[in-house]
C-alpha cells in the first residue's frame, strides 16, 4: 500500500561512473500528458534535461519550486538545457493540476507534465531507480542519467558543468556535511565582513564589496540576494532609513522580473520592524507591488498577496475605499474563489463569489477580548520562590511562587529586542494557548499558567512589546537578568522551543515540547484534588508501558531492516490491543491490516480501517494528517475514502496546533473539492462558507469594513 510523504536522503552521487555504466532512461518513461511548455518526445543530442518530480501534497516539493523557476530563468534562452516538472504519485486530474499551477503564489513558467496513472514515469524510471519519495530530480543527457538528488542541490554552476562534454558527477563537490558546513561558514564570514564594511564605509563601500563577491561567482543567486539585503539591515539598525531603503530600491531595479525579490521588499517594509511606519517609502512599496501584479499577470497566474498588501498600504494612507477594493480583488484571487467558480459551473448556479463574501462578512463577529488571568494565592517553596524573586515580572505585580491547589503550566519563551521591534517565537504563551484550547483547558479555573523568558531583556522594551497586539498575553511574564531560567530549562532536560513544564503541588507532572503534550497531562490537570501517591503509581505504569512499547518498536524496525516482513506483521498484530492507546502504534496496526485489504483490492475496507483509528484518536491532528496521506495515496482509493478523508480533515481543522486560520481554511477547501467530486453540491457550499469564514484575509477585510463604517 503506497505511503506518501518520504523524501529520500540520498547524499551520494550514484552516477559517478563511466558513460557506458550510467543508467539509461527509456523514452517510454516520458509522461504522455503535458500541462505547459514544450513536450519532450525524444532525446536531443547533448541536450541536458532536468526532471523534477513533485506532487501537490508534498510540502518540500512546493518549497523547491521557486528555486527551479529561478534556474529556469537562468537557462531559458539556452537551447541545450530544459527543466521539466513531472507531477507523480498524485490523485489530481490534469485539469485540476493546471488550476493548481495557475493559483501558485508566484508564477512557474518551466515545462510541466503529469504521469497520469503511474504507468510511465513512475513505473519505467522511478521504481527501477528505487525512488520512493519526493522531491527528487534526474539530470539526463543523451538518454543517460548523469545526476540525481534533491532539486535544491541543483545550482547554476552544476548545470553549467552538465553542459560540458566531459561532465561527470564524480567531479562535483561532495555533498557531505563537512562540505555544507564549510559553505555555510564561508557565507557567514562574507556576511560578517559585509556588515563591517557597511558600518565603516556606508552604502558605497558595501556596493563595491558586493560587486567583488558577485564577480567571483562564489555564491548562488539566492545567496547573493540575501547578501545584498545586509546593507539595508545594517543601515536600518543605524537609523539611516532613507539610505537603507535606497538599497532595497537598487535591489528591485536589479531584479525587476524576480517576483520573490519584489514581494519580499514590499513585505519587509510593510511589516514595520526594520523601518518605522512613518519613515516607510510608500512609493517604493507601491512600485514593488505593481511589479508583482505585472509579473503574475504576464504568466496568467495573478496572485492574491500583492493585492492584499496593496490594500493594507491604502488603509495606512487613509484611502479606505481603494483599500476595500484591493482586498476584494485579493479575495477574488484566492483558491477558494477559484473553487467557488467551479462549484457554480458544476451545480448550474450563478451566485457570485462577492455575494458569498458579503454573506460571510455578516456572519463574522469579533471574539470577545480575553481577560488577564487571575492568579489567586501562591505558595512559596524552595525551588520556585528563589527563582521567581529574581525575575522582572510583567502583567503581575510579582510572583513569589506557583499558584496553590492548581495545575500550573510553565511556558518557556524566547524573545530578543531588535531595532524598532522584537524577535520572538511568537507572543508569550501563544503556543500554550493553542494546546490548552485543544484540550478544553483554556481559562479553566483549575489551570493557571506563567511564562518565563530565557533571555534577559530591557524592561521598557518588554513592556512596550507586551502592551501591543503582537505581544499581548493573559499570563504573568517573568524575564531574567541572568541565566537562571535557562538553567531551569536545562535541568528539565528540555531541548527545543516552544516548551513547557507542568507542575501540581510541587510535583513535576510532565515537561517537553508543548505541541507534543500527551492527553493524560490534560486529564490529570482536571483532577479535583491531587493525590501524589496515585499520580506516582499511574506514572510508573505509564513509564513501564512506554518502555515495553519502545522495545516492540525497536524490534519492529530490526525486522523491517532485515526484510522479515511476515515476522514484522505478526509482531504488530500480536501487540495490537496491548498498545491500542498509542497513536503511532495504532496507525502502524492500521497499515498492516489495511495492507491485507489493499492486496485483496478491498478499498472500502482500507478506508474503514483507517476511519476506526481516527475515531479512536479524535484529537490527534498530526495522526489524522498522516492517515489522510494514506487515504489519498492512490487513484484506487479515490472512490472509497470520502467519509474517512473528511473525518481526518475535520480533526486536522478542529484540533490543529498551528493556530493558523489559513490552515483551517485549506482543510475546508479540500473537503469542498471532495464534495464536488461526489456531486454533493449542498455540502460543497457549506464547506466553501466555512473555508472563507476561517480565512485570515477575510477577517482582515471585515475589520477594514468595520473601520470604514465607524469613520
Amino acid at each position: 500500500m503506497p505511503l506518501l510523504a518520504a523524501s529520500p536522503e540520498k547524499k551520494e552521487n550514484k552516477t559517478a561512473a563511466s558513460a557506458d555504466a550510467l543508467p539509461t532512461l527509456s523514452l517510454e518513461g516520458l509522461p504522455e500528458v503535458w500541462l505547459q511548455g514544450t513536450p519532450v518526445k525524444e532525446w536531443e543530442k547533448d541536450k541536458v534535461y532536468i526532471f523534477e518530480f513533485w506532487a501537490t501534497w508534498c510540502g518540500p516539493c512546493l518549497a523547491a519550486m521557486p528555486h527551479m523557476e529561478q534556474l529556469h530563468q537562468a537557462f531559458k534562452d539556452n537551447p541545450g538545457m530544459q527543466i521539466i516538472g513531472v507531477n507523480v504519485m498524485d490523485r489530481k486530474s490534469p485539469e485540476a493540476l493546471k488550476e493548481f499551477l495557475k493559483n501558485r503564489p508566484s508564477p512557474l513558467t518551466y515545462t510541466m507534465a503529469v504521469d497520469v496513472d503511474g504507468k510511465r514515469t513512475r513505473e519505467k524510471w522511478l521504481a527501477p531507480m528505487d525512488v520512493n519519495g519526493i522531491p527528487h530530480a534526474f539530470a539526463v543527457k543523451n538518454g543517460k542519467l548523469i545526476w540525481r538528488g534533491h532539486p535544491v542541490k541543483l545550482s547554476e554552476e552544476i548545470m553549467q558543468a552538465m553542459l560540458k562534454p566531459d561532465f561527470s558527477a564524480a567531479s562535483l563537490p561532495s555533498e557531505n556535511s563537512d562540505a555544507g558546513a564549510r559553505e555555510w561558514k564561508r557565507y557567514r564570514e562574507v556576511s560578517k565582513k559585509l556588515g563591517e564594511v557597511v558600518r565603516k564605509e556606508g552604502k558605497q563601500g558595501a556596493m563595491a564589496f558586493l560587486k567583488q563577491i558577485q564577480d567571483s561567482r562564489e555564491f548562488q543567486q539566492d545567496q547573493m540576494i540575501q547578501l545584498k539585503m545586509i546593507p539595508f539591515i545594517v543601515l536600518a539598525e543605524k537609523g539611516e532609513f532613507q539610505e537603507a531603503q535606497s538599497v532595497l530600491d537598487s535591489l528591485c531595479k536589479e531584479y525587476p522580473d524576480n517576483y520573490r525579490v519584489q514581494i519580499n521588499v514590499a513585505g519587509t517594509l510593510m511589516e514595520g520592524k526594520s523601518v518605522p511606519a512613518g519613515k516607510m517609502d510608500a512609493a517604493l512599496v507601491e512600485r514593488c507591488l505593481n511589479r508583482c501584479i505585472e509579473i503574475s499577470r504576464k504568466g496568467n497566474k495573478e496572485a492574491s498577496l500583492p493585492w492584499r498588501l496593496m490594500g493594507e498600504l491604502r488603509e495606512r494612507q487613509g484611502n479606505m475605499k481603494e483599500a476595500l477594493r484591493d482586498m476584494e480583488k485579493a479575495l477574488s484571487l484566492t483558491s477558494i474563489s477559484k473553487a467557488w467558480t467551479k462549484l457554480q459551473q458544476l451545480s448550474g448556479n450563478s451566485e457570485t463569489f462577492q455575494s458569498l463574501v458579503d454573506q460571510v462578512a455578516e456572519e463574522i463577529k469579533p471574539e470577545p477580548p480575553r481577560k488577564m488571568q487571575e492568579m489567586g494565592p501562591v505558595q512559596e517553596d524552595k525551588e520556585y520562590t528563589p527563582l521567581f524573586s529574581k525575575l522582572n515580572w510583567f502583567n503581575h505585580p510579582g510572583l513569589t511562587g506557583l499558584p496553590s491547589d492548581k495545575t500550573v503550566f510553565i511556558s518557556f519563551w524566547r524573545g530578543a529586542a531588535r531595532n524598532n521591534g522584537m524577535w520572538s517565537d511568537g507572543a508569550p504563551g501563544k503556543t500554550l494557548d493553542v494546546v490548552l484550547k485543544k484540550y478544553g483547558l483554556l481559562d479553566n479555573p483549575k489551570v493557571k499558567a506563567v511564562v518565563l523568558g530565557v533571555i534577559p531583556m530591557d524592561q521598557k522594551q518588554m513592556q512596550e512589546y507586551l502592551s501591543g497586539p503582537e505581544g499581548w498575553t493573559a499570563y504573568p511574564v517573568g524575564i531574567p537578568s541572568d541565566h537562571s531560567v535557562m538553567e531551569l530549562f536545562d535541568s528539565l532536560k528540555l531541548n527545543s522551543f516552544p516548551a513547557a513544564a507542568v507542575v501540581r503541588d510541587g510535583t513535576l507532572l510532565w515537561a517537553g515540547e508543548i505541541k507534543r503534550m500527551p492527553a493524560w497531562v490534560a486529564e490529570t490537570a482536571l483532577w479535583d484534588s491531587f493525590d501524589k501517591n496515585r499520580f506516582a503509581e499511574e506514572d510508573a505504569k505509564r513509564k513501564a508501558h512506554q518502555q515495553a512499547l519502545q522495545a516492540v518498536i525497536k524490534k519492529s524496525f530490526e525486522l523491517r531492516k532485515e526484510k522479515k516482513f511476515d515476522e514484522y506483521k505478526k509482531l504488530i498484530e500480536e501487540n495490537a490491543e496491548r498498545f491500542a492507546d498509542d497513536g503511532w502504534f495504532a496507525s502502524t496496526v492500521a497499515e498492516v491490516q489495511a495492507g491485507k485489504a489493499w492486496k485483496e483490492k478491498d478499498y472500502q475496507k482500507v478506508a474503514d480501517i483507517i476511519d476506526q483509528v481516527l475515531k479512536r484518536f479524535p484529537k490527534e491532528d498530526s495522526l489524522a494528517s498522516y492517515l489522510l496521506k494514506i487515504l489519498n495515496g492512490s487513484d484506487e482509493m479515490r472512490g472509497y475514502n470520502y467519509q474517512a478523508a473528511r473525518h481526518a480533515l475535520q480533526i486536522m481543522k478542529d484540533f490543529n496546533t498551528r493556530d493558523d486560520g489559513g490552515y483551517n481554511a485549506a482543510c475546508y477547501q479540500v473537503m469542498m473539492e471532495m464534495a464536488m467530486e461526489k456531486k454533493d453540491y449542498a455540502q460543497a457550499k457549506k464547506d466553501a462558507v466555512n473555508a472563507l469564514r476561517e480565512l485570515p484575509l477575510m477577517h482582515q477585510y471585515v475589520a477594514m469594513k468595520k473601520k470604514q463604517a465607524e469613520a
